[in-house]
Formats: C-alpha cells, sequence, structure tokens
C-alpha cells in the first residue's frame, strides 16, 4: 500500500523536541529559501487568480 509513510508519524508531538529546533540558530541560506517560498505559495497563486478574474471582466465586458 501506498501509506506506509503515515505509520512513521509520530502521534504525539515531542514538545522538548520542538523547544529544541526553536531555539536552533538560522542558517545563512534560510531566510531567502523562506522568503522565495512565500513568494510562490502565496503571491503567485494570488497574482493569477487577480488576472484570470480580469481577464474574465476584460473579455465579458468588451464583448458587450
Amino acid at each position: 500500500m501506498g501509506f506506509r509513510f503515515w505509520r512513521k508519524i509520530p502521534r504525539e508531538i515531542d514538545l522538548e523536541k520542538e523547544e529544541e529546533l526553536r531555539r536552533e540558530p538560522l542558517e545563512k541560506s534560510d531566510i531567502p529559501a523562506m522568503l522565495l517560498a512565500a513568494f510562490v505559495s502565496v503571491f503567485l497563486p494570488a497574482a493569477l487568480i487577480i488576472l484570470v478574474l480580469g481577464g474574465l471582466c476584460l473579455l465579458l465586458f468588451t464583448a458587450l
């Protein structure tokens, strides 16, 4: 079955490990990577939706 990886996910969150990960300093390339991920996952889809809606409005109102 393709869902074997679900068995490896822990059922309970280890709070001590989470706190240790939060205290770990960021690497030099982490901030640009986070900004790129935010741009790709938030701004590009929003811009695409705005362009599609604008194109639909343009087609509808210029055809009348």
